[in-house]
């Protein structure tokens, strides 16, 4: 099997994986940037996606934040009709949808070693938890040094 890779820009990119999660159909996507670091590593890592009725604090979504903006995040909070989210790797700023905003939830992150990871399960939540509970300073350069050592760059 071959596999060829394209590259377009992520509004149109993403409002096709929109309409297919909206069809009932799983979508697997590279990812890229160094948001979600370091449970999801940007053009490295792939994630399968698929359809949800709802969000709860600790899934990782795609979200369409903004008329044809996207972000693939953590939702840290989903109160009534609005769900905030949060890249791990962001050490400051949330964004903020509607839930209709919620395109699909990440059900596998699949790595560049061949690997796949069940961010749903309860050792990764467990490692989320203590992730999000480091003081900030921690975390910002747990993250400079990670990058560095990982070669990670934008």
């Amino acid at each position: 099997m071959t596999h060829t890779s394209v590259t377009m820009p992520n509004d149109i990119l993403l409002g096709e994986v929109r309409n297919l999660i909206r069809e009932g159909r799983s979508v697997i996507i590279m990812t890229k940037g160094l948001s979600m670091l370091p449970f999801i590593v940007g053009r490295k890592d792939s994630v399968l996606l698929e359809g949800c009725d709802g969000v709860k604090p600790g899934d990782i979504a795609l979200a369409e934040i903004g008329e044809g903006k996207y972000v693939l995040h953590r939702v840290i909070a989903a109160d009534g009709g609005t769900v905030t989210l949060r890249g791990d790797g962001n050490l400051r700023g949330v964004e903020k949808c509607p839930l209709s905003g919620i395109v699909g939830v990440v059900k596998e992150i699949r790595h560049a070693d061949g690997s796949s990871t069940d961010p749903n399960s309860a050792s990764q939540m467990r490692r989320w938890r203590r992730w999000k509970g480091l003081p900030y300073i921690v975390r910002r350069y747990w993250l400079a040094v990670y990058r560095r050592l990982k070669h990670i760059t934008i």
